[in-house]
């Protein structure tokens, strides 16, 4: 008797549109067997920090249970779900959540800009052959833009800018009639925002450039008319694709689906979505890249046939390069691996308090042996111009979320709290900040009971019944460390509305 087939659902809850694909896995790879889609507009009117409509979470809901529906009739044994940048940013991303799961019986995961560029990736690489060279992956999402840099093996780099192609088209009035002064204002905007990624994708050096997501798929369908769903990698050159945008300048919503055959929703943000994209091909110095018809979903299913087989070899990279970076500054390197060995063991003992990801451990760590490295600047402010050196430093392996998590809770580690008026905060979403807070809440209690950068406390162990009692093990006199620690405690007293004592075993 024939072994039943193992099916997966893959469920991607984007911006603008929801997809889902099952796909049958196989001894090598897998077969996708089915394909449901929806022009959901779930970040309608709702992206920067405003909740999701009603009406936008009513047919997201809708989407999802009929997928739900499908892939049960495919008699799947999973199905994985996960969301981007409107949930991620939305108030009431949670009860949208809820009402998914007790409607659709479907528990939907959201996910990080790392995660999401990392399922990106692993889509690209499955469908196409980098040929062991390095390459720039482009997905264009509703709500922002995913940037990936890497190879075959590894990922160099990555990035999430709030680029998407809703929210800008939101932003420039680009939905219904599109001005010429409207569509270069998008694009003038949308530059401004890639210098920082311009800088870094030069300094790694790219061999090609790859596109992914809707928006981009419905660009190559304009530039080579008659094509239309293909499953193969396209190339669009940066001519062919300001032909499209000159075509498309000057029309209105009715036009787009009427001389072009985009679909009705779609036509609301290709506009927003090819300026986009001739602001990146420009800025990055893009002639062409390959249209890649894979995406989230496919590198779900890829996630879920093995395991990534690269996870430890970037850990060992990026310790490695921290440890270098640190080691090129005036940091006292003794210091810095006892403050981030204390910073560890806090971290463990209050997991269930801070209820942060065990990634979030790493990040504290690298964080604890960088706090220092501004010393090379000026002993003043050393912890501000800490920031901006690990904020900007080429440090390998760390995407661009992870540097901008260490930069910000190394800045934190003394002096002042996280204030709204710091502009170093501005790039972050509210759970980032989130994160930050609590681990440079960390962070600065462990940097305190080595005040004296003596190791006179030689270990700590934290109990958390209702209050929290830091007992300081010291080998020396530690009356240094235990009032330091004291005042900086006042932090994570707050943040977590605790009483904080310390106690001197």
């Amino acid at each position: 008797m024939a072994t039943p087939a193992r099916r997966i659902a893959a469920i991607d809850v984007g911006t603008n549109s929801i997809h889902m694909i099952v796909a049958e896995i196989r001894a090598r790879g897998y077969r996708v067997v089915d394909k449901e889609k929806a022009m959901v507009q779930l970040g309608l009117s709702s992206l920067g920090g405003a909740p999701l409509s009603e009406e936008a979470m009513e047919r997201g809901v809708a989407a999802i249970t009929h997928m739900a529906e499908v892939a049960r009739g495919w008699e799947v044994v999973e199905i994985i779900a996960v969301a981007t940048s409107a949930v991620r940013e939305a108030p009431n991303g949670r009860d949208f959540l809820r009402r998914v799961r007790e409607t659709a019986g479907v528990k939907v995961r959201v996910i990080s800009g790392e995660e999401e560029a990392d399922y990106i990736y692993r889509a690209v690489k499955a469908a196409i052959d980098l040929e062991g060279g390095t390459a720039l992956c482009i997905d264009i999402g509703g709500g922002s833009v995913e940037f990936i840099v890497g190879t075959a093996e590894e990922i160099y780099f990555t990035a999430s800018e709030p680029l998407g192609s809703l929210r800008l088209a939101q932003k420039f009035g680009l939905q219904d009639a599109a001005t010429p002064d409207a569509i270069e204002a998008c694009r003038h905007f949308a530059a401004e925002r890639l210098t920082r990624i311009r800088k870094k994708v030069r300094l790694i050096g790219v061999d090609q450039a790859i596109g992914t997501s809707g928006t981009i798929q419905a660009l190559m369908n304009l530039a080579t008319a008659g094509e239309n769903g293909s499953s193969v990698a396209r190339t669009l050159t940066r001519e062919a694709l300001g032909e499209v945008l000159e075509r498309l300048t000057g029309t209105n919503v009715r036009d787009r689906v009427e001389r072009f055959g985009i679909d009705e929703k779609r036509a609301t943000t290709i506009i927003a979505g090819a300026a986009v994209l001739t602001a990146i091909m420009d800025v990055l110095r893009i002639p062409s890249l390959l249209a890649c018809p894979a995406a989230i979903r496919e590198g779900i299913i890829e996630s879920k046939i093995g395991p990534a087989p690269t996870a430890a070899k970037a850990r060992s990279l990026r310790r490695s390069s921290a440890t270098k970076f640190a080691a090129r500054s005036d940091s006292d390197d003794r210091h810095c691996r006892h403050v981030a060995r204390l910073a560890m063991r806090i971290f463990d003992q209050t997991a269930r308090l801070h209820a942060l990801p065990v990634e979030s451990r790493e990040l504290l760590e690298y964080a604890a042996l960088l706090h220092e490295v501004g010393m090379h600047v000026s002993d003043r402010g050393y912890h501000k111009h800490t920031y901006y050196l690990v904020r900007h430093a080429p440090l390998r392996g760390f995407t661009e979320e992870q540097l901008m998590v260490v930069a910000n809770v190394a800045r934190y580690h003394r002096k002042s709290e996280p204030r709204d008026d710091h502009e170093n905060l501005a790039e972050l979403t509210p759970a980032q900040r989130g994160d930050i807070e609590k681990l440079a809440a960390i962070l600065r209690i462990a940097e305190a009971l080595d005040r004296s950068h003596r190791q006179a406390v030689r270990d700590v162990a934290v109990r958390c019944n209702g209050n929290v009692t830091f007992l300081v093990r010291a080998r020396s006199d530690a009356a240094v460390e235990m009032t330091a620690a004291g005042k900086r405690a006042r932090f994570f007293s707050d943040l977590f509305e605790r009483k904080v004592r310390f106690q001197l075993l």
